[in-house]
């Protein structure tokens, strides 16, 4: 074939690739009573939102989620959101993204102070996604928008808890019933819900309750013959027509309990009054929700028809005071005694029955020493017709968890080392390999072939070159390219592969660091490591710790790298 020269191409220098910033994101979701129910505020949405704005930005990678669901927006006193700071505080996050503004609060003062003051300290980025917020990006038209939308998150808030209070305050003041379920005995009357009607199904059971504690029938004693007798108790009741609660949500049989039968007894709505107002909140100041002292009810009297005499009522309160002052005179006989405290809270539940299981304390025959026992509730007041004799020490639970919390600790640091050593060994593979020089090689061949082909293309259209000979040819070119494009590419993926770091986003990591010079169980402890833990009647201790999604994680691409470095 004849060839002729042919102008030199100038082929532009590739300009190296400016490093990307991979900020390490929390994702922020707060749901709280004031955001009234609406789908759109819910925990679900918000973490699909902000996941998916996550996956559709390359530079940001979801480290954690932290989640406030129950609080208000008016403070920063939540417990997530707090431990979302220390994880700040740590550099393990450097960016955290929201719904809205009004996710991360309502408070104007203290919402601006965090975006304006906070933020720039630890030199963090915040995303309100909805808002289109963003500190790395934001103009001073921006921040303006922001000052603004957080002092209408604010007047918001306050709006609402002003208008919610005083709605519910004038209806307890005049004599209107606002709980959600009438209390058992009555029901709601049809055509006024604030008004309460007698249930001719449950009436007759409220009135023998208080006839059998006037006959000086102990609380446990008529529980155990309303349960005896399979009458079903207030929450049972509601299963049975259909309405769930979070006392009966589990679909077990639900009992009649010393609480419930203590707390009739006791109710001066079953003689025609209303006492209203037994719990308060203030969503604007920040006020969770807490039960009342008696002088801040609200009662109005004769708002109902009553169950039972004014005279029976009377008769049972005196039984009740002088059981509570026998109770008092008992008291305090061994508060020198040595006490202690759940420290687990509702994570530790009953694997039979679901229930939280109680912490209780008992006293040595002789009186000089004190045992601390978690045993299930539905099993101490019921025995076995509700659940089975599920108990532990709970010097042995402390133990036992405190033992598999550190034992964690030391395999995820293990495995951790691990990582860097396969890592360090896989980069120095691919260094062996001469994988900087592949690269660099592979990119000198590309251009090259290119401008073949471009030079053949011009000889075809001058006449130099036949079809014949430029079909030929640009075939086996064409497919040079190919294949350099495609071991460019495969190279280039390994190198990237490599450069990975995990380990530093890892929450498991500042646990850890904060944790491990322990050398007992604490509540700190529990509270950060524990998700869940279940007690068998085997004896079995059943442990779900925190962020072990992201532990196992770690562990997959441990094995990965092993094969890969085999």
């Amino acid at each position: 074939m004849a060839r002729v020269s042919r102008k030199k191409q100038n082929i532009p220098a590739t300009p190296a690739d400016t490093p990307v910033r991979i900020w390490k994101t929390a994702l922020y979701v707060r749901l709280s009573v004031e955001d009234n129910g609406k789908d759109s505020d819910s925990v679900e949405n918000q973490t699909t939102l902000l996941e998916d704005y996550v996956a559709n930005h390359p530079n940001l990678k979801k480290v954690a989620l932290f989640v406030d669901n129950g609080y208000t927006g008016t403070d920063f006193l939540r417990p997530e959101f707090n431990r979302m700071m220390e994880a700040v505080q740590a550099e393990i996050v450097d960016c955290i993204i929201v719904k809205d503004l009004s996710r991360l609060g309502r408070n104007y003062i203290e919402t601006s102070q965090f975006i304006e003051k906070i933020c720039p300290f630890y030199n963090l980025r915040f995303i309100a996604v909805n808002d289109s917020y963003d500190t790395a990006t934001v103009t001073s038209e921006g921040q303006l928008s922001a000052s603004l939308q957080n002092i209408v998150n604010d007047y918001y808030a306050k709006d609402i808890s002003r208008k919610v209070t005083s709605a519910l305050q004038a209806k307890m003041e005049r004599g209107d019933y606002i709980g959600n379920y009438a209390p058992h005995g009555y029901r709601k009357d049809p055509e006024n819900k604030n008004h309460l009607l007698i249930d001719p199904e449950t009436a007759p059971v409220i009135r023998q309750i208080f006839e059998m504690r006037a006959e000086g029938i102990s609380y446990m004693g008529i529980c155990k013959k309303l349960n005896d007798a399979g009458i079903p108790s207030p929450g049972q009741h509601k299963l049975n027509q259909g309405i769930e609660t979070n006392n009966n949500k589990k679909k077990r049989t639900v009992l009649w309990n010393k609480h419930k039968i203590t707390e009739i007894l006791k109710d001066i709505v079953y003689i025609g009054h209303l006492a209203q107002k037994k719990g308060s909140q203030c969503l604007y100041g920040g006020i969770p929700y807490h039960i009342t002292s008696e002088d801040e009810w609200i009662v109005v009297k004769n708002t109902h028809e009553p169950l039972i005499s004014e005279e029976l009522f009377e008769r049972v309160q005196q039984i009740n005071s002088a059981a509570l002052e026998r109770q008092k005179a008992n008291t305090g006989k061994y508060d020198h005694l040595p006490k202690e405290k759940n420290i687990y809270g509702k994570k530790f539940t009953c694997a039979d029955c679901g229930s939280i299981m109680k912490l209780h304390r008992s006293i040595s025959t002789k009186k000089d020493k004190v045992y601390f026992t978690f045993k299930c509730p539905t099993y101490a007041e019921h025995g076995s017709r509700a659940c089975s004799d599920i108990k532990m020490r709970k010097s042995d639970l402390d133990e036992a968890v405190f033992t598999f919390i550190k034992s964690q600790m030391d395999v995820f640091i293990d495995m951790e080392n691990t990582l860097r050593r396969l890592l360090a060994m896989k980069k120095a593979k691919l260094k062996q390999n001469n994988t900087q020089q592949e690269i660099k090689s592979l990119n000198q061949k590309l251009p090259p072939k290119q401008s073949i082909l471009s030079g053949m293309y011009v000889d075809l259209k001058e006449g130099l070159l036949s079809q014949e000979d430029y079909g030929h040819h640009r075939e086996i070119i064409t497919a040079d390219i190919k294949a350099l494009e495609l071991k460019l590419s495969e190279v280039e993926s390994a190198k990237s592969e490599t450069e990975e770091q995990l380990t530093g986003e890892m929450k498991w990591k500042f646990m850890i660091q904060s944790f491990y010079d322990a050398t007992e169980m604490t509540a700190e402890m529990a509270d950060a490591f524990i998700e869940t833990m279940k007690l068998h009647k085997d004896g079995r201790l059943e442990i779900k710790l925190s962020y072990m999604d992201e532990f196992m994680a770690l562990t997959t691409t441990c094995e990965r790298l092993r094969k890969e470095v085999a």
